[in-house]
Parts: C-alpha cells; sequence; structure tokens
C-alpha cells in the first residue's frame, strides 16, 4: 500500500471509531517502520515504542554490512549475544577492498555466526580472499536455503564444488568471470542448475568460450554483461544463450555487434528483451517478445536505426523503453514511427536530450512555459495510442521545470485515451541530482495527483 492510500485507509477508519496503534493489523505496523527514513529514526522507534520494538529492530538490522578493514570481533560477539537480532538479518554483505589481503583471521570470526542468521536472504562478497573454511560454512547455509548472491573481485581456495553431495538452493546468482574464478563459477552452476532462476554475468575476457556444457533448466532471467564482441566470443554467448531453453527476460550489455544466427526454436519463451537495436531487431522476430528496451552505444548513422523487425514479434508488443547516447537522433520523425510501427503500445520511456533535433533543441529555463508547450505537441502525436497506460520522459542537462503545470500533458493523454493514468517525468535539474516527479490518476476525484518528487530510479 503506497503512502497515499495509507492515508486514506487511517481516514476512513478514524471516522468509523478510535484505534489505537496496538489495534492496527500487523501490515500496516510494518509499513510504518518501513516509512521510516534513517537509522537513528529506527533506533528511536524501537526505544519508544515496545509494540513497534521488535518490527524496528527487524528493520534496523535488516542489513548487515561488515568491512573487512575493521577488526569485527567486537560486532561478532554482539551478535552472539543477541540471537534475535541476528537471527533478523536478511541481507549480508561482506566487503574487503582496501583491507589486508590475507582475509583468513577476520573471516574466521565472522564463520562463527553465520548459522545464526536463519533469516538471510540476499549475500554479497566483495574483494575478499576467500578461505576455505569461511567458503565451505558459506555453501551450507546455501545448500540449506534459497539465497540471493552476488560474488564480485574475489580470490577462491578452490576451483571445484563436489556437487554430487552438495546441491546447492541459489536462486539469484550474480558475478564476474575471469581467470580467478571460472573453475569455482562453473562448479556454482552445476550445483544450482535446478534452483536458478536469475542469473547476472560480467564477462572480461575469453572465459565464456569455456562454458559450452553448462544448462540451467530453470534460468527465467539472464544478463550478459560484455567489455569486448569478438567472433570467437560472440559464438560462444550465442551457444551459451541457445542452451537456455526458459528464459524469459535477456539483458545483452556491451556489443552492438549481432550475434551469429541463433537458432529458430531457442528462446521461444523470450518475453522481456533489453539489448542493442541491432540485437533487438535480430532477437525479437518469431518470438514472442511483449517489452522492448532499446539501448543505444555508440552513434547510430543510420537514421531509421528502429526497425520493423520489432513488429514480427509472436505477441502483441505491450512495453518500448529507448536508452540513447547524446549523439543519437530522437526527433518529431522518429516518435512519430515508433508509434505508426508499434500502436498497440501500454508503455512508453524515452530521454530528451538537449542537442537532438527539432522539436527537442536546446531550452533555457526562461523558457521552459515554450519547452513544455513543445512537448505537448509531442504529446499529440502520443494521442493516437489508443491502448497507452502510462508514459516516461527523461530529462537530460535541464533546470528542473517538473513543478511547472505539467499537469496538462496529463490531462491531454487522458482525454485522448481513458486507458492513461500515470505519467514520469525525469529531471537532472542542472545541477548533477536526478529528480523525479510522479502524476497519478485518480478515479475518485476525476484528477491526475502528483504521487512523488525524490530522486529518481536508475535503470
Amino acid at each position: 500500500m503506497d503512502p497515499f492510500h495509507l492515508a486514506l485507509y487511517f481516514k476512513s477508519i478514524h471516522k468509523m471509531a478510535a484505534i489505537g496503534l496496538l489495534d492496527i493489523p500487523p501490515e500496516l505496523q510494518l509499513q510504518i517502520a518501513e516509512f521510516v527514513e534513517t537509522r537513528q529514526a529506527l533506533k528511536a522507534l524501537s526505544v519508544t515504542s515496545r509494540s513497534l520494538r521488535s518490527i524496528a529492530q527487524s528493520m534496523l538490522f535488516k542489513k548487515l554490512a561488515i568491512y573487512l578493514g575493521k577488526d569485527p570481533r567486537g560486532l561478532v560477539d554482539d551478535l552472539l549475544a543477541n540471537p534475535r537480532i541476528c537471527a533478523a538479518i536478511r541481507f549480508l554483505e561482506v566487503n574487503g577492498w582496501c583491507s589486508p589481503y590475507n582475509h583468513d583471521e577476520r573471516l574466521s570470526h565472522i564463520q562463527k555466526f553465520l548459522p545464526k542468521m536463519v533469516g538471510l536472504r540476499q549475500v554479497s562478497i566483495k574483494h575478499v580472499d576467500l578461505s576455505k573454511a569461511f567458503l565451505d560454512a558459506f555453501l551450507e547455509i546455501a545448500a540449506n536455503k534459497p539465497l540471493q548472491i552476488t560474488l564480485e573481485y574475489n580470490s577462491y581456495p578452490y576451483g571445484v564444488i563436489s556437487t554430487s553431495h552438495t546441491p546447492l538452493q541459489i536462486s539469484h546468482l550474480q558475478l564476474i568471470l575471469d581467470d580467478r574464478s571460472l573453475e569455482f563459477c562453473r562448479s556454482m552452476f552445476h550445483a544450482s542448475a535446478t534452483t536458478l532462476t536469475r542469473l547476472r554475468i560480467l564477462v572480461y575476457g575469453d572465459e565464456f568460450m569455456r562454458l559450452p556444457d553448462i544448462n540451467l533448466p530453470s534460468l527465467h532471467d539472464l544478463t550478459l554483461s560484455f567489455l569486448f564482441g569478438c567472433e570467437t566470443f560472440m559464438t560462444s554467448a550465442a551457444a551459451f544463450i541457445t542452451a537456455q531453453n526458459a528464459i524469459k527476460k535477456l539483458e545483452l550489455r556491451g556489443s552492438v555487434c549481432p550475434l551469429p544466427p541463433i537458432p529458430p526454436n531457442a528462446l521461444l519463451n523470450l518475453r522481456e528483451l533489453k539489448a542493442s537495436p541491432k540485437l533487438v531487431n535480430q532477437l525479437v522476430p518469431s518470438r514472442p517478445v511483449e517489452a522492448i528496451e532499446v539501448i543505444s552505444t555508440k552513434y547510430e548513422e543510420d537514421q531509421n536505426w528502429f526497425g520493423e523487425e520489432v513488429t514480427q514479434s509472436t505477441a502483441r508488443v505491450r512495453m518500448l523503453r529507448v536508452h540513447l547516447l547524446e549523439t543519437a537522433v530522437l526527433d518529431m520523425r522518429m516518435v512519430k514511427r515508433m508509434v505508426t510501427i508499434l500502436p498497440l503500445l501500454e508503455n512508453l520511456w524515452f530521454p530528451v536530450f538537449d542537442d537532438v533535433s527539432w522539436p527537442f533543441r536546446s531550452i533555457t529555463k526562461t523558457l521552459a512555459a515554450h519547452f513544455l508547450q513543445t512537448l505537448l505537441n509531442v504529446v499529440e502525436v502520443l494521442t493516437s495510442l489508443k491502448c497507452l497506460k502510462s508514459l516516461g520522459f527523461e530529462l537530460v542537462r535541464r533546470e528542473v521545470w517538473v513543478d511547472l503545470n505539467v499537469n496538462d500533458i496529463a490531462i491531454k493523454l487522458r482525454n485522448a485515451n481513458s486507458s492513461f493514468s500515470y505519467l514520469e517525468i525525469q529531471d537532472d535539474g542542472g545541477r548533477g541530482g536526478w529528480k523525479l516527479a510522479i502524476f497519478v490518476w485518480n478515479e475518485v476525484f476525476g484528477v491526475f495527483h502528483r504521487m512523488e518528487s525524490a530522486t529518481a530510479r536508475y535503470y
């Protein structure tokens, strides 16, 4: 429940009868604790409210971050003395950046309370020289409960996990694939083959070529980030992708080169695709892609980079997000092309830059009103999208203007289409800090309400 609807709920129950804090349902007590923004406020809440103490403490100690540059013995002793707090930990982060290289002693202290974290769900280990004893204890936990794990820039004491005796329950895995981690990662894949649903891999070199035998039958969400796209590497990447039959969401970062031909019987469950224009044009046809994110990684000399291949999806394309460099062109002609090619879009999001073609030409703050009118002209094109439910703009290097009456944009789209109910505007404000404005249709009052203005999400 968002703050707006939560306020309406309290207002309605207040009219019926007075209600005490102890009578509030537990799920609402939890939301009260979640709205507390600082650790200091959570500490105060845990001290001053007996009824909310356990919830506040569970929020306060939900994440435990340990830096190996400091001796963790005092922290470990406190946790061992407070098993309830230890049990509240959901996210454990261990970071050895710029700390002494040999971490064996400090890891041995952390190892003591690993079995006590019965509520553990996520683990992030970065820049750590992992000891065999710590890694064995950690993998024992991963064998007994589902975990989401991030492993980056670590050193491993051995290469192979005994998968015949230690199947793991890792559901989400994010890692960097290099010479130091190749064999260990291969073993992790085999040990988690039946449970792994989401995988994020950053590949530095040609190590990916040595994973031809990996088959993950439950993998639904795959992200591959690679620093170069030589022909041999792209061939091995295509072979790995082809072997994963359950993929529904695929993200490819780092190269605009097309993959070698993917067999027509591969990626038959693909629903969401995030990639360069060339890869989008290659992978969408004959697959049931419903959501497309286009990432332009360099200047697109072909002004028709948004190809009609996206219309060859076997499913209705409902969502389109466009991410462009400043040199890419997104003008009125391109917007019209998107609308013409994909007339059944429900969700649309694209950026607006200072130096692109008309009508998105450079506008100063004093011309903000004129810019708003210019943007309304673009919205006029979007009114032809009769299924459009949400629209998002990203405005780059502009003064904050979201306090202007941009409600006109939302009303214009709503008048043309009764399905439209959500407008999001991001603006860096010209001061290096992203701002976010969200306008949501209120069915009761028949108007758009501004719901949020805060640090924007990054995509």
